[in-house]
């Protein structure tokens, strides 16, 4: 019984394509142009074996599974789909009972050959006695001989090979073939002059004889083609499927009997006008090899220069090449990669790996532009931020054979890119908080002045004692602001180069006291107790200006998260090396704040709930940077936080002040 295959295809010229094929290997083909034709086939026709569906046709079987399901059980036939991988996983998701999947952009030959393994082992031995195709290939450029060859051989037909004209007369007068396949360019007798030779033979006269070519038929070769009694004149093209389909269809034709050749239209002269013709062509070519030579090489220094990798996928042999650019852009050597889509998808990140599926999927059945970002896995662990773009090519009937483009690594510009919006969202709130620290003792700084003026102004004599106060009162919150503004010309200064040393002999310890002494009255008005337990001599080649800066930041940080508390001071010393340490027992810094403590704008705390520029620790950073030293921080969260400060006596190195 002949294997019956049931097509689920549109129609088409593919689909007719595909019924010829499956015919030319002796098989029943039925076809149905959606769910509902399948099932109704599938129910009324002679049992079918196989079932061969294109996905899209299948995208809507929803409403009918459970008829196509029991239609399928009830003939016994197994369902193949030819489909990308993002939609054999719609399909599976979906639940249709698919047996397995083919590639798309598969070559003739190839799905034939296929299909023909997917039958069942009874209607594939039932096929075994079938008398195959005689095929006589007449054809002398060995290459091409061969590559023919090769392509037919997935047909199962019997193929004989001849390297010339005289050659493939003889070989079929003692083997008939069915069908001739020759060149119209050989040595000895010509493709033309051999098939006017099997028209006068009695025997092979209705043997189907095309006539092939390198170069497309003009006129001229069809009227000769006509003329000799050719059943076809097609262009030769490697893995093209027109000379194949050609050669199915006319397998069941008989060979027209010749023409008479008219005096004017000899094969002669025609054969040598191909031969000029064939002559300028290869001119032709070989300019244009030359061009694409050039284009070759500006092609790849433009890659080489690139931060982009190059990617090309044959669906047809399903392969896909990875340019060394894009090998080293994720840590792999030619021997790491594959070289398969699947193999690519795998190094999707998960989360993206639908995405880029559907995109494809999308790209290669509707057309829609391929312009993805996803994360690709790096050989070393991690993943890289890319960008992809590509086009498919397509075949004479619109199917995709084969698809080319980029990927790009944009993971240091997302880098640049977020810090550069973290930046901009650093500065906004750092502007806001500046704008408030210095409106604060504006504001103060001007009701002391009206209020004074006022006073002034309505009374005939003010107490000195009223005015004394008003005047102290307005120098606090003057000196605040020239503070504030000291600080923020200072940071800017530190931002583009170390802060600036007047070096000498100090004694810390003395720069402690008078820091202290003169903080006492601050300390008394939050409520802090300013405990000196040790202060050591520690004489070193210091700035005392810039020290007591530092002192002060400390202290003034210290009261400011622990009012109402006392902040201890510590000064130690050995031969070569001071010790600050100020603790407080205030807030405490929490852990994951610590790293950060130093850098500009940074703060421990929300500003809703402590003022400041969050500059003081960072001028105390690059203070104790610039003499060699460094500072760090210990704290437990509610029990306040230490600052230990270490300098070098002999103070900075040579050359880094």
């Amino acid at each position: 019984m002949k294997p019956t295959l049931l097509l689920v295809e549109a129609p088409g010229p593919h689909r007719e394509l595909l019924s010829l094929a499956f015919q030319g290997q002796g098989w029943r083909v039925l076809v149905a142009a959606g769910v509902e034709p399948l099932v109704s086939a599938l129910r009324e026709s002679p049992p079918v074996h196989l079932v061969l569906a294109a996905a899209g046709l299948l995208g809507s079987a929803g409403a009918q599974l459970e008829a196509l399901r029991a239609a399928l059980a009830g003939s016994g036939a197994s369902l193949w789909v030819e489909a990308p991988p993002a939609e054999q996983a719609a399909l599976q998701r979906l639940g249709v009972p698919v047996t397995g999947f083919l590639a798309p952009g598969l070559s003739l030959g190839a799905r034939v050959e296929a299909v023909r393994q997917a039958l069942p082992g009874e209607a594939r031995r039932a096929q075994a006695g079938r008398a195959a195709l005689r095929v006589l290939v007449a054809e002398d450029d060995p290459v091409y001989r061969k590559l023919l060859l090769l392509a037919l051989a997935s047909f199962h037909f019997e193929l004989m090979e001849a390297e010339d004209g005289v050659s493939a007369l003889e070989l079929a007068r003692r083997h008939p073939p069915d069908v001739v396949l020759a060149d119209v360019l050989m040595p000895r007798l010509d493709g033309f002059r051999l098939c006017l030779a099997l028209r006068q033979d009695p025997k092979l006269a209705r043997v189907p004889v095309i006539l092939t070519h390198a170069t497309s038929p003009d006129e001229l070769d069809l009227r000769m083609a006509a003329n000799v009694g050719a059943n076809g004149f097609v262009r030769r093209a490697q893995g093209d499927d027109e000379l194949v389909a050609t050669l199915l269809r006319e397998s069941r034709a008989e060979g027209p009997l010749p023409a008479p050749v008219p005096d004017e239209l000899s094969t002669e002269t025609h054969l040598y006008s191909m031969v000029r013709q064939l002559e300028r062509r290869v001119g032709l070519l070989e300019q244009a090899e030359r061009t694409a030579r050039e284009s070759e090489e500006r092609y790849r220094l433009v890659v080489s220069g690139s931060y982009d990798g190059v990617w090309d996928w044959d669906m047809r042999g399903q392969r896909m090449y990875w340019s060394p650019r894009l090998l080293e852009m994720l840590g792999l050597g030619p021997e790491d990669f594959p070289g398969t889509s699947e193999a690519f998808l795998a190094r999707v990140h998960p989360e993206d790996r639908d995405a880029v599926a559907s995109a494809l999927a999308r790209h290669l059945e509707q057309g829609t532009p391929y312009d993805v970002s996803f994360r690709l896995k790096h050989e070393a662990g991690g993943y890289r931020s890319c960008v992809s773009r590509g086009r498919a090519i397509r075949d004479a009937q619109g199917r995709p054979v084969r698809m080319a483009g980029i990927i790009g690594d944009v993971t240091e510009q997302l880098r640049l890119y977020r810090e550069a919006r973290e930046a901009v969202r650093v500065r906004d709130e750092f502007l806001a908080v500046a704008a408030h620290e210095l409106r604060t003792p504006l504001a103060a700084l001007r009701l002391r002045v009206q209020g004074t003026a006022a006073a002034l102004k309505h009374e005939r004599q003010v107490a000195p004692e009223r005015l004394e106060r008003a005047l102290v009162a307005a120098d606090r919150q003057v000196q605040r602001l020239a503070d504030l503004v000291e600080g923020l010309l200072d940071v800017s200064q530190m931002q583009s180069h170390a802060p600036r040393l007047n070096l000498e002999d100090v004694d810390l310890g003395q720069v402690v006291r008078d820091v202290v002494a003169r903080t006492e009255e601050v300390a008394a008005r939050a409520g802090c107790l300013l405990v000196v337990r040790d202060v050591a001599p520690a004489v070193g080649r210091w700035d005392a200006l810039r020290l007591g800066q530092v002192v002060t930041h400390l202290l003034v940080n210290a009261m400011k998260f622990g009012p109402g508390k006392p902040v201890e001071l510590e000064v130690q010393a050995d031969a070569d090396t001071a010790w600050l340490e100020v603790r407080d027992h205030g807030i405490g810094i929490a852990p994951d704040r610590v790293d950060g403590l130093f850098r500009r704008f940074e703060r421990a705390v929300p500003t809703r709930n402590y003022g400041g520029l969050g500059l003081g620790l960072y001028r105390l950073y690059r203070i104790v940077e610039a003499h060699g030293g460094e500072v760090a921080v210990t704290s437990t969260p509610g029990q306040g936080a230490t600052f230990r400060v270490r300098l070098p006596r002999a103070g900075p190195p040579v050359g880094h002040a």
